[in-house]
């Protein structure tokens, strides 16, 4: 009898943390779609890449995933102004053989650019 109310507790909780989990991506998807059209205050000085990228995420609250890979030895650009994200971490990743991706959760992907004339 105990494990049973065990088990209808631990399957209580899982439902509740689901529940949790999309109710918060219900709000926040049209929140993070206005936020792409909004300007931000940016600060960022030029720095090895992946503080560059953790300075974006925490001025931005976003989700910044990149593979030690490609940014070990690069140096991004400074970013200062009132820029929406988008152009900011464009400017950022100027020169670096990089850019962004946005995927549909709203994370963004650090990947190769492609080779121009290609």
């Amino acid at each position: 009898m105990l494990a049973r109310m065990a088990r209808r507790v631990r399957d209580l909780s899982t439902r509740g943390v689901v529940l949790a989990c999309f109710a918060f991506i219900v709000v926040a998807l049209p929140i993070a779609g206005h936020a792409e059209d909004a300007t931000k205050r940016f600060d960022i000085k030029a720095q090895p890449l992946s503080e560059a990228l953790m300075a974006f995420g925490a001025q931005t609250g976003a989700i910044v995933m990149a593979s030690s890979e490609l940014t070990t030895g690069k140096i991004s650009k400074p970013v200062t102004g009132q820029l929406t994200p988008q152009e900011a971490l464009t400017r950022m990743l100027q020169g670096t053989g990089l850019k962004f991706e946005t995927s549909p959760n709203g994370t963004i992907l650090i990947v190769k650019a492609s080779p121009s004339g290609r």
